[in-house]
Order: C-alpha cells, then sequence, then structure tokens
C-alpha cells in the first residue's frame, strides 16, 4: 500500500545574510546557506495521526510547506497522496485539507458561511453532503451563532474553528494543521481535538500537525521531532516516555521549612515554596529502601509520587538527542 506521505531525504537551504555591521562597509554584508532541513525521510499512512513537534527553527513549518509544494525542496523527493507537490498542486489541493495557524481562508470582511459556499463549489461538494457535512461540523463546534457573521467579528478561537470547517468540508483524505490550538480557548481546544477525532473515525481521514501544546500531541499515534532540521525521533508516545521518561516525580510537604541541601543529592529540585519541595528523581539513585527511610525522618507530613509529564520527557529528547544533531549552517 502507497503511503499516504513518503518523504525522502529532503533537505532544504536558504540564502541568509550575517548581521549588518556598522562603518563605510557595512552594506557589503555576507551570505551564507543556512540549512533549514537536512536530509528528512519519513513515512506517514492512512488514518494514522502524527503530531510533528519541534522547538522554533526546527523546520516543521519548512517541512509542511514543501509537503503542500508552497516551497521546493533543494535535494529530496517528496510524494503526497502520490502526486508531486509542486507539479501536481492542483490535484493535490482537492485531495487534502490546510490550515497554517491563524493564516486561514476565511474573508476578512465576509461571514464564515460565504467561505464554506466557495468551498462547496471550487471542490464540486453535491449540496445534500455539503449540508449534511455542515451541519455536523457546525453542531459539533457550536457555531450555530457564529459563521453567520463577519469573520473580523469573530474571537481567534472562532476564527480557528471556521477555518477547520473550511479546509474539511470536501472530506479530504490528509488534513495537515500547523499549530492548530495555539492562542485559542479551552472550550475551542477540547472541540477542535474532538472535531480531529471525530473525522478520522468516521472517514478514516489523517491528520498531520505541528503543535506546542501537550493535550494536542496526546491524540497523536505517532510523534515525529525534528531539530536542527533533522529527525531526533520517530515513534509513539509509549515509545517516547520509555526512552526518555526514565525519572519519577517525587513531591514532599513538610511539617516546617527543612534544609533542602540535604535532598540534592536524591534528585533534580526542580520547585520549592516554603514547606513543598517538587524534584525528579533516578528511580536508580531513589530506591525504594531509601525512600522509606526518606519517610521515617519524621517531618514529612505528605507525599506523591509520579511519572514525569509529556513537557519533561520532551525536554529531555531535546537536551539528549537534539544536542546530538548537526547545526547545519555553512558560508557559501
Amino acid at each position: 500500500m502507497d503511503h499516504v506521505i513518503d518523504v525522502k531525504n529532503v533537505s532544504k537551504k536558504f540564502k541568509a545574510y550575517e548581521n549588518k555591521g556598522s562603518g563605510l562597509f557595512s552594506f557589503r554584508r555576507k551570505s551564507y546557506l543556512k540549512r533549514a532541513l537536512n536530509g528528512v525521510s519519513l513515512t506517514i499512512d492512512k488514518g494514522e495521526t502524527v503530531a510533528l513537534l519541534g522547538k522554533n527553527g526546527s523546520g516543521k513549518s519548512t517541512l509542511i510547506k514543501i509537503m503542500c509544494g508552497i516551497l521546493f525542496p533543494t535535494s529530496g523527493s517528496v510524494r503526497v497522496l502520490g502526486l508531486d507537490p509542486w507539479e501536481q498542486r492542483i490535484s493535490l489541493s482537492r485531495r487534502i485539507g490546510v490550515v497554517l495557524g491563524a493564516h486561514g481562508q476565511l474573508y476578512w470582511d465576509l461571514p464564515a458561511i460565504d467561505t464554506f459556499e466557495l468551498m462547496r463549489k471550487v471542490y464540486g461538494i453535491p449540496k445534500s453532503d455539503y449540508q449534511g457535512r455542515l451541519d455536523y461540523y457546525l453542531d459539533l463546534l457550536e457555531l450555530r451563532d457564529v459563521y453567520k457573521r463577519q469573520v473580523r467579528t469573530l474571537s481567534l478561537g472562532e476564527q480557528m474553528k471556521c477555518n477547520f470547517v473550511a479546509s474539511i468540508l470536501h472530506n479530504p483524505e490528509l488534513v495537515i494543521l500547523d499549530e492548530p490550538t495555539i492562542g485559542v480557548d479551552l472550550p475551542s481546544k477540547q472541540a477542535l481535538r474532538t472535531a480531529i477525532l471525530e473525522s478520522r473515525k468516521e472517514n478514516g481521514t489523517t491528520f498531520l500537525l505541528t503543535t506546542h501544546i501537550v493535550e494536542d500531541i496526546t491524540m497523536a499515534d505517532r510523534i515525529l521531532a525534528l531539530d536542527k532540521g533533522n529527525v531526533i525521533f520517530d515513534g509513539s508516545k509509549r515509545k517516547l516516555e520509555t526512552l526518555f521518561g526514565n525519572k519519577k516525580v517525587v513531591e514532599l510537604e513538610f511539617s516546617e521549612t527543612p534544609d533542602y541541601d540535604k535532598y540534592v543529592e536524591l534528585g533534580k529540585i526542580t520547585k520549592v515554596e516554603g514547606n513543598y519541595l517538587r524534584m525528579e528523581a533516578d528511580p536508580k539513585v531513589l530506591t525504594s529502601a531509601r525512600f522509606t527511610r526518606l519517610l521515617s525522618k519524621g517531618n514529612i507530613i505528605d507525599y506523591r509520587v509520579g511519572e514525569q509529564d509529556l513537557s519533561g520527557i520532551l525536554m529531555r529528547l531535546y537536551k539528549v538527542r537534539g544536542a546530538k544533531a548537526p547545526r547545519g549552517e555553512g558560508h557559501g
């Protein structure tokens, strides 16, 4: 079976310039090639929901734009639904839906319904199918009181939900969402996540989303992490937790302010507040026997031991594997 997305050894370089100096010859700036992607290879299959992660400047947006046919790679090949994103961009656009952050398909001075009607005509959606899908998403995303108002009057969350509807009305096989919940209020975030999960369940839609939001990541079957233009992780959330979540989170509450220096040898102290201490400890260091002795000291009145959260695991991933990724810059 062909992959929905097939990226092979893709690199992308941009011409950039050094910061402008001062003096008579400051207008003559040296240029260099900045590598945004460095031999990236990956595949995504039908029905998968994949979270594409990375710090700012990691290459996420560049990769997304290459997949959509907006940018050309410097080298390598990309196939999306078996099509070349640049040579067959019109054919591809009929089979995918894209929301690039706040930059959507809505017209600022018109109501969202006008954009929805335009999508119906552009994609040739039969009226019965269109109305059924529109009603479904209007109810699911609570847009009944929104979609006939000027877009300029809508909140960021309402705009994002309307953009999502515009991207999915033609029932695309693949939906690419770039930061779909950034800056969006909590109810809108939850509604968008529900819509993604429902579309995947009902239609087998493949989703690729870039995000910094931990709750968005939990929807994904797979996590792809980029750093400095390199893929530094490709696997399930469970695999990520197994490889990089090897710390226990210990929270202690004392009857009186203790000497916190005594606890440094047990793990990394991440928070101190009055009589409260939070630390991350290696299970090999903080063994059950050692923890039992710790509790017997008498001045601990409450405690909790849990697993490291996903944000902490991702930080460890970037620290361990990101440091090994080449910086990808060179003068030219």
